[in-house]
């Protein structure tokens, strides 16, 4: 027989896996609900409570198998001021205290060589909390010194008296056994204090209470005596080192003071201005030297006017510069003589002696003229000349007078860098002076840091273990381990649980959950009986809504041929094929359920029907009718099996029969892990629903029983989550109402309580059982 395929089916069906797949994809993104938080704190309640069962005992044993500590405290009080007169800066000396010096100082009560100085004040090498080697070498000589006692008949008791002496006596010396007690008590030693409290409290723990005490207030103590110290010790050193400095600086002085005299004799130095003649000489010489330069340009540009005015325009012109008394004469003298001529040439002519004898009187005083202008143009060179030497003599001077200023000065520099250092030295000599003079630690007492407030008390009490407090945190901290390894293996864990995760991967809606009625079964009943006798069941409920479902259903034009499939056994398959049968026929519905896998928990055997020799293959055949394999069951509703499996014939003729005399044919084939032919038998039917069992089936199963049936176009119309809320086995169902019928079934069950006691009931509940 070859399968054969609608066309038309697998459209109506892509759409409607399509439209599925949206519908589950957004319930599936949906976030967990409070009931699914719950389920999983359900599901995981008996982890949890070992965990934190576990947990909280293991802390109690713990707690009270560890050795007491007791811790004792003492309090610290320190000045606002902080005062510290060996500091050079004035506002270093009083400082207040704030924040950070607190801080320091709890720093400092913890380091480790103020508490090398408690091991040491308090001899804490001795004591073998704070030195395990020494506890350890101890404990090895008592042990052979009780056996050599026990051997000579010593007591026990006489051994413990001296057993305190004998620790005494044998200290560890060196080094590394002080090195070991200073890192011991540092572990053991805290500081601390509140807000911006001067007070700082000094706590110690101890194995003893009374000598944690002890050494609480030994470290308070120590450390007002070591801070004392260290401040007269810095006091020491400042006076030690001020005096030191007060009688190098009064050497000093004095070889500066012999230094600058005998550089102001070597280099005849004036101390007073007005004793230095030097520099009184260089400014005349100065004065005058610019006086010269001033006269030798005035002679020098007289000498060239006059000298150009006589080349370009002669002795005429040049008379506003060559002035004389003979050069006027002379020039007087020629004006006579040129009227004179005048007068002549216009009384006798030009030709006439006496005019002849005018003309050379003024050639003859005109040579004068210019001879006397000769020689005074010479006259006012001689003078720039004479005045260009001055000036040159002049300079020369001023150059040698420049040459001595700068030697001159250059001594000067050198004994002013001799005074400034002179004064450096008598201002640092009477800084010391005066420092030494304010401060003396023989004539004033250092004054301490902090002192007292508070000496330890002897602890009654452990600070350490302490139950009250050790034991809930133990408790809460197995809580929360417990509720991350519930995660962890909820995480790990591929079992389905909920519709979202059945709807995200067969891509169909949830049609009904059945809820899970195995813990309110009578022993001895299966669910399908639960149902007959309790027809308003949880789970007889459920098949009537698995019922009404199927008659909704819109997969086809008539959804008669209904296939139960299962990833794997025991999920329930048989029981919802029953119970939705049983529904159907107490309905008046025809209903007929075929077992293709007939075992004895298969649906016959569930109904005490036995095999009958008729098979399904004989039908087929036309040996037999189908009257003829039909079983009907022998206890009410008188449902009707076909126990027998498919053969290798002609299915489609046998559902066609089966469709016309029945109106619900429910098919029970085996599951999927056993058998395929559910998987190839799928596609003769109407509708496929898909078992799921929660808590049970895995995720990897189902998806690969999905792919299958997509194989073979099984019509799958959706799935049925079997078994929801499932609770573990032991777990029964609780709900408030059972307290109120609670009483009532017990005075029940003593006032029917048969003639032989107790004894007896226990019988009949055994043989009931």
């Amino acid at each position: 027989m070859m399968l054969t395929f609608d066309r038309d089916f697998e459209v109506r069906e892509e759409a409607r896996r399509l439209a599925n797949l949206g519908g589950a994809g957004q319930r599936e993104a949906s976030i967990q609900s409070l009931h699914d938080v719950l389920d999983l704190l359900r599901r995981y309640a008996r982890l949890i409570a070992c965990v934190v069962v576990f947990g909280t005992l293991l802390a109690t044993i713990v707690t009270y198998s560890l050795d007491k500590v007791y811790t004792a405290s003492s309090t610290l009080v320190f000045d606002r001021n902080d005062t510290r007169p060996y500091e050079s800066v004035l506002e270093l000396q009083k400082l207040e205290r704030d924040k950070s010096a607190m801080d320091t100082e709890m720093d400092l009560v913890r380091s480790r060589e103020f508490l090398g100085f408690v091991v040491d004040d308090l001899n804490l090498q001795e004591d073998p909390y704070f030195n395990p080697r020494l506890a350890e070498k101890q404990a090895a000589s008592e042990s052979t010194w009780t056996s050599l006692k026990a051997l000579f008949g010593a007591t026990p008791d006489t051994i413990g008296s001296r057993g305190r002496e004998d620790r005494r006596s044998n200290v560890v010396a060196g080094g590394r056994s002080r090195d070991r007690a200073i890192t011991r008590l540092q572990a053991s030693v805290a500081a601390d204090r509140r807000g911006d409290s001067l007070a700082m409290t000094i706590s110690v723990h101890h194995e003893f209470p009374a000598r944690a005490a002890e050494v609480a207030n030994g470290v308070a103590s120590n450390y007002v005596a070591w801070t004392s110290r260290l401040k007269e010790a810095a006091a020491q050193n400042t006076v030690s080192y001020l005096r030191l400095q007060a009688s190098g600086l009064a050497t000093s002085i004095a070889k500066k003071e012999r230094e600058m005299a005998e550089f102001a004799a070597r280099s005849d130095l004036a101390f007073d201005p007005r004793d230095d003649v030097l520099r009184a000489r260089t400014e005349q010489l100065n004065t005058q030297f610019t006086v010269a330069r001033v006269d030798e340009a005035g002679a020098w540009a007289k000498f060239n006017e006059a000298k150009q005015l006589l080349a370009s325009m002669g002795i005429d012109s040049a008379g506003k510069v060559l002035a004389s008394e003979l050069l006027t004469t002379l020039r007087n003298e020629e004006g006579r003589l040129l009227r004179e001529r005048a007068q002549l040439t216009a009384k006798f002519g030009r030709n006439h002696p006496l005019v002849v004898e005018s003309d050379a009187q003024i050639v003859s005083n005109r040579r004068l003229i210019n001879d006397e202008a000769g020689r005074i143009l010479r006259e006012l060179e001689n003078d720039a000349k004479v005045a260009t030497i001055r000036v040159k003599k002049f300079r020369e001077e001023v150059s040698e007078l420049q040459k001595e200023m700068q030697v001159r000065n250059l001594d000067e520099i050198r004994r002013r860098e001799l005074e400034r250092d002179l004064l450096s030295e008598q201002k640092r000599y009477d800084e010391v002076v005066l420092r030494l003079g304010s401060f003396d630690p023989e004539q004033e007492e250092v004054k301490a840091t902090a002192r007292i407030a508070s000496f330890a008390e002897i602890p009654r009490a452990p600070s350490f273990p302490r139950p009250a407090l050790m034991i809930p945190i133990a408790a809460v901290a197995s809580l929360l381990l417990a509720v991350v390894a519930m995660f962890i293996m909820d995480g790990l864990d591929t079992r389905i649980r909920t519709t979202r995760k059945v709807e995200s991967i067969i891509k169909r809606p949830n049609i009904i959950s059945i809820p899970d009625v195995e813990g309110i079964l009578e022993p001895g009943q299966t669910p399908y009986q639960h149902m007959l006798a309790s027809p308003h069941s949880p789970f007889a409920r459920s098949m009537r809504s698995l019922c009404l479902a199927w008659r909704a259903l819109e997969f086809g034009a008539d959804v008669k041929v209904v296939m139960f499939f299962s990833a794997g056994a025991a999920e329930g398959k048989t029981t919802c094929a029953l119970g939705m049968a049983a529904t159907a026929t107490l309905s008046g519905l025809r209903a007929v359920i075929l077992d293709i896998d007939p075992k004895p928990n298969g649906a016959a055997g569930m109904l005490g029907i036995t095999n009958r020799s008729p098979t399904l293959g004989m039908y087929l055949d036309g040996t037999t009718d189908l009257e003829s394999i039909i079983s009907v069951a022998p206890e009410y509703p008188f449902l009707r099996v076909i126990n027998s499996r498919l053969g290798l014939h002609d299915h489609e003729r046998l559902f066609q029969e089966l469709r016309r005399r029945f109106d619900l044919v429910i098919i029970d084939p085996p599951a999927i892990a056993h058998d395929d032919d559910s998987v190839w038998l799928s596609s003769q039917v109407d509708a496929v629903l898909v078992m799921v069992a929660a808590g049970r089936t895995q995720e990897t199963e189902l998806l690969e029983s999905v792919e299958r049936l997509n194989i073979g176009r099984a019509p799958v119309v959706g799935s049925i989550l079997n078994f929801a809320g499932r609770r573990r086995a032991g777990l029964k169902t609780w709900r408030p109402q059972s307290l109120k019928s609670l009483w009532p079934q017990i005075r029940g069950k003593f006032r029917h309580l048969p003639a032989g006691g107790l004894p007896a009931l226990k019988r009949r509940d055994r043989a009931r059982v």
